[in-house]
């Protein structure tokens, strides 16, 4: 019933598409790098902001990278000067904007698609999770948390049929580029509220709170003017660039991180700078039911340990162990591989300020993960950010595996040594930031 009435909203909505076209542009992956000397190699041409790398350079791994019709000639000319045997994947990435463009139109008129099986724009997840609360009064909760630069909404749905409870935070579309993270988010309130009766247990056993879109301005910036916008959409003093990235601009490590303001990793002029990470966090301070923090991120197929566990030897154990039941849940249902690393293993470079890393450090989450979602290795060739909405009730279903396994772990408590004074403090830094 829920799914009949939602398509009776959404169905003649009109669909706003990118506008910043990619005529022209190439993905160019290397060979495999094999030593840390070939890392160390294409590294600086990271901090190139001409240079887009969708996948940054790690041992054993391509390095992948969308680069212009002007700068094509140049950077084959370096990989190749580097050994790194350049060969292009992708002659023309418009083409693959308008194939998505494309299925989205026609999805959008497919009455037979559940919500999660295909890409929603801002105020359709929005309107998604308005149906949601209303439809399940007894259980869904709406809690606007706080609102963007430009104004919306940043908008949490709690799941509680309640009180007294541990709780799971999900967060995703952090990243504006990255979507093929709501969908599994949609998916999982789905499982729990029009098929409840099937998983009651974990209803009954948890609260889940779930933010479908953490950067509802570079969302809505993606589908209207730039498909793989990545950054808020707040103006810079002193700079024609425009944004911070949400995902640098947490209090941990923040002041290690990067401080030009055109690039795509820009960790904004200081901690919490962005009203979409100050209401995050303010909330998960105040909200200390919640022990269990995912960021769902794409992409790689990765599921990612927070930086500072690598200082307690005990809670690194015990958040792989979990790590690991999630990546064995992913591959019962189609052998779908993941992997469970340090980001800087998986990526070559440490991330500063990112929203789990802060969890985990500064809030006490003792487990709190990134998820990298597909494609993974054995798909680069075919796929990157655009990934094919066919792809979607598969990824989606492995994700809700992991997402149940994760939930049988919630801790009991935060970080034993992390005292409510301490709590206090840091919530009154982060308003007095804001």
């Amino acid at each position: 019933m829920l799914w009949s009435v939602y398509l009776l909203v959404v169905c003649c909505a009109a669909t706003t598409l990118a506008h910043k076209s990619y005529e022209g542009y190439h993905v160019i992956r290397t060979k495999e790098l094999q030593s840390i000397d070939e890392v160390k190699n294409v590294l600086p041409l990271t901090k190139l902001n001409e240079y887009n790398f969708f996948i940054n350079p790690r041992i054993g791994s391509v390095a992948e990278i969308l680069v212009g019709p002007e700068q094509t000639e140049h950077l084959q000319n370096t990989l190749t000067t580097l050994g790194l045997a350049p060969r292009v994947v992708v002659e023309n990435f418009e083409r693959e904007l308008r194939k998505e463009r494309e299925q989205i139109e026609v999805s959008s008129l497919q009455r037979n698609l559940l919500p999660s099986e295909r890409y929603l724009n801002f105020d359709e997840i929005m309107e998604y999770i308005e149906l949601v609360a209303t439809t399940h009064p007894e259980i869904a909760t709406i809690i606007n948390i706080g609102n963007s630069w430009e104004g919306r909404p940043l908008r949490v749905l709690k799941l509680s049929n309640g009180p007294g409870k541990k709780a799971i935070f999900l967060e995703s579309l952090i990243h504006a580029n990255e979507w093929v993270g709501p969908p599994t988010i949609l998916h999982a309130i789905h499982e729990l509220t029009s098929n409840l009766l099937e998983n009651q247990a974990l209803l009954d056993a948890n609260d889940w709170y779930f933010l479908p879109v953490a950067n509802p301005d570079g969302y809505v910036y993606s589908w209207t003017e730039d498909r793989l916008w990545r950054k808020t959409r707040r103006p810079n003093n002193d700079s024609d660039c425009v944004g911070t990235d949400p995902n640098r601009n947490f209090d941990y490590k923040w002041q290690d991180g990067n401080t030009d303001m055109c690039s795509r990793s820009y960790h904004g002029s200081m901690p919490y700078s962005e009203p979409e990470c100050e209401a995050i966090a303010k909330f998960i301070l105040d909200h200390k039911e919640i022990t269990f923090y995912l960021a769902v991120h794409s992409y790689g197929q990765f599921i990612l340990l927070p930086w500072e566990a690598e200082n307690h030897q005990h809670e690194h154990n015990a958040l792989k162990s979990v790590a690991e039941d999630a990546l064995q849940a992913i591959a019962a249902v189609n052998g779908t591989p993941y992997k469970v690393v340090y980001a800087h293993e998986a990526y070559s470079y440490f991330a500063h300020g990112t929203s789990y890393d802060w969890a985990y450090a500064k809030a006490g989450i003792r487990l709190s993960y990134t998820i990298e979602l597909p494609p993974g290795a054995e798909n680069f060739d075919r796929q990157n950010f655009i990934v094919d909405s066919k792809q979607l009730p598969l990824i989606n279903a492995e994700c809700w595996e992991a997402y149940k396994a994760f939930v049988t772990h919630l801790p009991k408590t935060r970080r034993e040594e992390e005292s409510e004074d301490e709590d206090e403090n840091s919530t009154a830094e982060i308003t007095t930031m804001g």
